[in-house]
């Protein structure tokens, strides 16, 4: 009864079509002994999840999430030991948005195959996005460690950890390797510069981005973007309004290079240029952008800081009425 249900497991493809009827043996008329042979038996066979596991993987490349989930679950209750199916279903339940499932057969993954590298690379891309920035970085460099092919693949996503944590030598390091391996990409400089600004020396990213910006024929938004930043950090607001409303319009004539640097590039934009519209004493001109931040990113909790100096902003100071004074006589 055991071999028939997993025979139909197989046949159910995460909703693909199903094989043909199972034939069902009749009785045999021969009489069955009554005593269990001297002989061992032998071991159940494992049983090869490997077609329901590329099953689920086409229903995956044809967009067929729900049949891929189907798959892998039935891959994983058939042989629990299975490292790759859990990867798998990992990275849909990623895509999906489900965070925690998804961790959760990372870890499977990493607990049965400790060297598998793409399990440690699926671990890091969850726990970047669920904050965990300095354990994604740890899992990353693990999953580089065992497959030094990998490093190109999870570059962004690592640097992307590493900017979430601050981390400035991280940073620096990944910078210094971007420009190695692409010396003709002006984006390089922003690796560069960006690791500066979190080295707490906006001067010399200022020095790096004004050459690389001057010496590009076009320049990418994000080159501008940085080194508007790299300003705010000296307080230098004018030169930083510059830059962003460079940058802004090229944003507006379809330049998407701040998708490299955030996973919310419009909303991050607009609130660098109110932060510094408001610096420069532009009120209503910060006022406007704060709020398309606000529209974009659906929420209002992280600009309150900034729309509370907005008001204030717009709000004079009262003018000191004059009093008549009046001489003591001597």
């Amino acid at each position: 009864m055991r071999g028939l249900s997993l025979l139909l497991a197989f046949v159910v493809l995460a909703g693909c079509c199903p094989g043909p009827d199972v034939p069902i043996t009749p009785a045999s008329p021969l009489r069955l002994p009554t005593r269990v042979p001297a002989t061992a038996t032998p071991a159940p066979t494992q049983v090869d999840v490997r077609p329901l596991y590329e099953a689920g993987l086409a229903c995956r490349e044809m967009g067929d999430d729900a049949g891929a989930l189907r798959s892998f679950t039935q891959a994983i209750e058939i042989d629990p030991d299975f490292a790759p199916v859990y990867i798998a279903r990992g990275s849909v339940y990623l895509a999906q948005g489900r965070l925690d499932a998804a961790l959760n057969d990372a870890e499977s993954a990493v607990a049965i195959d400790f060297d598998d590298a793409s399990a440690h690379a699926l671990r890091g891309e969850i726990l970047w996005q669920l904050g965990r920035s300095r354990e994604a970085s740890r899992a990353f460099d693990r999953a580089v460690a065992l497959d030094p092919a990998l490093e190109e693949q999870v570059f962004q996503s690592r640097w992307l950890a590493a900017l979430a944590g601050h981390d400035a030598e991280r940073l620096t390091d990944l910078g210094s390797q971007y420009g190695t391996d692409h010396p003709e990409d002006p984006l390089r400089h922003y690796y560069r510069g960006w690791a500066y600004i979190e080295q707490d020396r906006p001067d010399v990213a200022i020095y790096l981005l004004v050459g690389a910006i001057q010496g590009t024929p076009r320049p990418p938004a994000l080159l501008w973007f940085t080194l508007g930043h790299a300003y705010m950090e000296s307080d230098s607001w004018q030169e930083a309004v510059t830059c962003f409303e460079a940058a802004g319009a090229l944003i507006q004539a379809g330049d998407v290079s701040l998708e490299i640097h955030t996973q919310r590039p419009v909303a991050d934009f607009f609130a660098a240029m109110g932060q510094a519209y408001l610096r420069v004493g532009r009120c209503a001109d910060a006022e406007a952008m704060l709020e398309h931040a606000v529209a974009v990113a659906g929420t209002r909790t992280e600009y309150l800081d900034l729309l509370e100096e907005v008001e204030c902003c717009k709000t004079p100071a009262p003018t000191p009425t004059s009093y008549p004074t009046t001489t003591p006589p001597a």
